[in-house]
């Protein structure tokens, strides 16, 4: 179980003047580099079907396993969060937002050895029966640095759905993406309605990386035709320098990537050859450097959510 645990909960702050939570993962980490783990490894903070939440003015250092796992809750905010752990320290995820909705996670820092901020919602054939999207989300002034995955990420486990999520101004750095979305047949659920702009990316493998090769399941029943739907997916305002490659996206053939638009995107890549990596994916793009594959050079594409302009129609009132 976590350190800190709650289930069934309403209106809970876990604040402070900057102190700190220690989760002393290092034992953890060793046991499970030695595949020596009798038990699977705890987060640090879990919650669990509540609402009300506000995580404050903290640092969590050391987490066994994920840092902050809000799952099947409502109205979640977190602010002024620092995260820290070692970027070589195993599943240290920053925050996960897990069939949740309502939430809000702003002016965070995080250093970790995972993704920074990665949106999840049940895996595979039991997240597609219990069904509880993750929705309405904002996600704003995010800085970190990360050992091999993302600044933002989306799923991998997205069986229940993910939509409706708005992310302002993001700075990354060290991560094999800035922007990551992990899929795999089997998951079945959607990822769509989703508008990323104003970040900055620097010394990571890709850029941008949308893939549905990412085939961890839970066991062998889940069903291989049970295809992810990837729509309407806005990434606009993108900076980026000492980056190996620009973008890589690979859907799938029976149900592509659609409506992908990326709008004044400027990336500084390192490496000459294979700088877009692109299959079953359609999109448009404008204002992109270096020019992207031909599946995304279609112009026109105008699919910005009606809160593009930042206004906060995720309610937090009740909070």
């Amino acid at each position: 179980m976590s350190l800190i645990y709650g289930e069934n909960l309403t209106d809970v702050v876990i604040t402070g003047e900057n102190g700190t939570i220690d989760g002393q993962g290092a034992v953890w980490w060793d046991l499970y580099h030695n595949k020596s783990l009798d038990y699977t490894r705890p987060p640090l903070l879990e919650l669990v079907n509540s609402e009300g939440i506000v995580i404050s003015n903290l640092t969590f250092k050391d987490s066994p396993y994920w840092n902050i796992h809000p799952v099947y809750c409502k109205n979640v905010l977190v602010q002024n969060v620092t995260i820290l752990a070692p970027r070589e320290s195993p599943n240290t995820d920053g925050i996960n937002p897990d069939s949740s909705t309502d939430v809000c996670i702003e002016n965070c820092y995080i250093s970790n050895g995972d993704d920074l901020i990665s949106i999840k919602s049940g895996w595979d054939e039991y997240g597609i029966a219990y069904g509880q999207p993750s929705s309405n989300i904002i996600i704003r002034q995010i800085i970190g640095d990360t050992r091999a995955s993302a600044g933002i990420a989306f799923g991998s486990e997205m069986s229940g759905g993910i939509s409706d999520v708005y992310v302002d101004g993001l700075v990354v750095t060290h991560a094999k993406a800035g922007i990551r979305m992990k899929t795999s047949r089997g998951r079945g659920g959607y990822v769509k309605d989703i508008y990323i702009s104003n970040v900055n990316i620097s010394n990571t493998e890709w850029a941008i990386e949308f893939t549905s090769l990412y085939g961890d399941h839970p066991d062998e029943n889940y069903d291989p035709d049970a295809l992810p739907d990837v729509e309407r997916i806005v990434i606009d305002n993108v900076q980026a320098w000492d980056v190996k490659r620009a973008g890589n996206f690979h859907g799938i053939q029976e149900l592509p990537f659609r409506d992908i638009l990326l709008n004044n995107v400027v990336i500084n890549v390192t490496e000459l050859t294979d700088v877009w990596n692109c299959s079953y994916v359609e999109g448009y793009s404008e204002y992109v450097e270096p020019e992207p594959c031909v599946e995304l050079q279609t112009q026109g594409g105008s699919l910005e959510p009606s809160y593009a302009d930042g206004s906060d129609d995720a309610s937090f009132s009740d909070i």
